[in-house]
């Protein structure tokens, strides 16, 4: 996706206002705690005078397979039929978002870890960054399971009885997601990311 040159700075305003936001990353029936955007912001504030439009992206991973396809389109569906009903947007998929959310889920299952922090110490927004996404909020979820034949309504319902979660699904901010799906044998890892892109 080709970006338009940055502006110089970000309106201190805006930036105020993202500093006391925070998001919500927490595990599925395991509370956690909240990672907040500042950093990023901060960042953001001094280095996108110098960002080059991208000439080129990565190509998207595919899904792994027909039928995991279906379950992130399912997932996808789900999340913006809870949005419709609380008169919220619908988030648009994101193939690239889709991809930093497959590949997570993989790393997860061949290195049987589950956390948003993965064990090089990356966190999402870390990242959605090195796929050269640039985003004013991002978020995530994260969902596994074992011996369930019918992931789809266990993560929904998962992330719907878990307070930061849900405030991830509704939050009136996002505009994107992408959603990773990796099965190895009867578990499921699921990744859907939320995101607000710079225009």
């Amino acid at each position: 996706m080709n970006r338009s040159p940055f502006p110089s700075r970000l309106p201190q305003k805006i930036i105020n206002w993202f500093i006391k936001s925070s998001l919500l990353f927490t595990l599925p029936f395991v509370f956690s705690g909240c990672q907040s955007v500042q950093n990023f912001l901060e960042e953001a504030s001094q280095k996108l005078p110098i960002l080059k439009e991208i000439a080129s992206q990565p190509t998207p991973t595919p899904a792994q397979s027909s039928s995991i396809a279906i379950v992130e389109k399912q997932i996808w569906q789900e999340i913006n039929a809870i949005r419709q009903q609380q008169g919220l947007t619908e988030l648009n998929h994101n193939d690239r978002l889709a991809s930093v959310a497959r590949k997570y889920s993989q790393k997860m299952a061949e290195r049987k870890f589950f956390s948003h922090t993965s064990p090089d110490g990356d966190s999402v927004s870390d990242r959605v960054r090195s796929a050269n996404i640039f985003y004013w909020i991002v978020g995530e979820n994260l969902f596994r399971s074992v011996n369930i034949a019918q992931p789809v309504p266990a993560a929904i319902e998962g992330w719907m009885n878990s307070p930061g979660h849900r405030a991830n699904i509704l939050r009136s901010e996002y505009r994107e997601t992408g959603i990773g799906v990796w099965r190895i044998g009867n578990s499921y890892w699921v990744t859907q990311i939320f995101l607000r892109s710079i225009p």
